[in-house]
């Protein structure tokens, strides 16, 4: 074995006879740190994005969410609040009530949702650090308050300066527990505009807040709910609560984490994140190709040399273990190098932002967040991608024949 190593050693490092094997090895050795550094920097740009992406939903997002199972509202008489509120690690509850809605403001129109919320609700999502303009109930209006988020209320025009010009929601009523749509049961409803709230597009353009209590009222159900929201002492007791909620709930009622909120989108960008990877570790299967040129060349430049090994006693199995440590060298070195390239990137980005995004995005600069995982898969996928790069020259050796000389 010690002799296999010093000639990978010798064979690896040593000059070769000829230019160009020494300039495909150079290009191999690039190519490969190019694409590792490629892979790299793909999957520290997704990781970014998630995490900002993450952030801003855990702003707007319960700790915990739970539903109708069938996706239907729900009476509060038939929900256990009170066994769920003994469970250990539960800081908050809130109770939330959503209904779809045409919302008024002097002569402007707009479909959205209106949210009744009950008193927890603001410290649930953190609503206080998202305030745009006015403040969280500024002020005892005889017409119920709203909370509009920053598109919606641009796409209206709502001045929450202006006290006389209410904001109406139009709405159907409520009879026996169904939406009803006829004149008799159509309701509006006039609300107080008192604040604009921003959290990400789909809230901030679709989603009005009000109370609780008086939205139920005008609907004609005192104890409707679309959803019951938790929040907990620490997120990481979320497993654990979670299985606790679903043993009391049951069947009837979907309990959501986090994750299980925003669920489709982060599947559709985590797949998107793989499809890129993919797409660029089929690049490095292209570049790979210089390695085979690289040792192949090596073999043949080699032969005298293997014939010899051969004619030695050294098993060819032994001789091809030598080119295959050759391979796994440049592919080392290469795979080193893409490393140390896409660290280097990430600290000039995360320092100097080398790559800005559009002045209408939320951020500056693109988000880039290194794991340690992606080191691990990437160094993977590279060494693999060596190995199969070694096959057609390692079975080359087996065609060389072994010297004998005759006195």
């Amino acid at each position: 074995m010690r002799t296999i190593l010093l000639l990978i050693r010798k064979y690896l490092f040593a000059g070769k006879s000829s230019l160009s094997i020494n300039i495909i090895a150079s290009v191999s050795i690039l190519g490969l740190a190019i694409g590792t550094a490629a892979l790299i920097i793909v999957l520290s740009v997704f990781n970014g994005f998630e995490e900002l992406l993450t952030g801003m939903f855990s702003k707007y997002n319960p700790d915990i969410k739970i539903v109708d199972v069938r996706g239907r509202n729900f009476s509060e008489d038939s929900f256990p609040l009170h066994a769920v509120k003994q469970i250990n690690g539960i800081q908050k509850i809130s109770r939330v009530y959503e209904q779809s809605c045409l919302f008024q403001y002097d002569e402007s129109q707009d479909f959205g949702t209106l949210r009744g919320v009950d008193e927890n609700y603001a410290s649930m999502i953190s609503l206080d650090s998202a305030i745009v303009e006015g403040k969280i109930k500024a002020g005892d209006y005889d017409t119920p308050y709203a909370y509009l988020g920053i598109g919606i209320g641009n796409k209206l025009g709502v001045s929450i300066d202006n006290f006389l010009t209410p904001l109406k929601a139009f709405t159907p009523g409520l009879k026996e527990g169904k939406m009803e749509f006829g004149n008799e049961q159509y309701k509006r409803l006039p609300l107080t505009p008192v604040m604009t709230f921003s959290f990400h597009q789909e809230a901030d353009y679709e989603v009005v807040i009000t109370d609780l209590g008086r939205l139920r009222n005008y609907i004609g159900d005192s104890s409707v709910l679309s959803s019951v929201q938790v929040r907990l002492e620490s997120i990481a007791q979320s497993p654990r609560v979670v299985q606790e909620l679903k043993k009391i709930l049951g069947s009837r009622f979907l309990v959501k984490d986090r994750y299980q909120q925003d669920e489709a989108f982060l599947r559709i960008m985590n797949l998107e994140k793989w499809l890129y990877f993919t797409l660029f570790l089929m690049t490095m299967l292209l570049v790979s190709f210089t390695i085979v040129g690289t040792l192949w060349m090596a073999v043949l430049e080699k032969r005298m040399d293997i014939a010899i090994l051969k004619s030695l006693g050294m098993m060819t199995r032994d001789i091809q273990k030598i080119y295959y440590g050759i391979g796994f060298g440049i592919g080392a070195l290469g795979m080193s190098l893409g490393f140390m390239l896409a660290m280097a990137f990430y600290t000039l980005q995360n320092k100097f932002a080398l790559i800005k995004v559009p002045d209408e995005f939320i951020i500056d600069t693109y988000p880039i967040s290194m794991r340690l995982t992606d080191f691990i898969i990437v160094g993977l996928a590279v060494f693999f991608t060596v190995s199969l790069a070694c096959i057609l020259p390692a079975r080359k050796i087996r065609e060389l024949d072994v010297i004998f000389r005759e006195d």
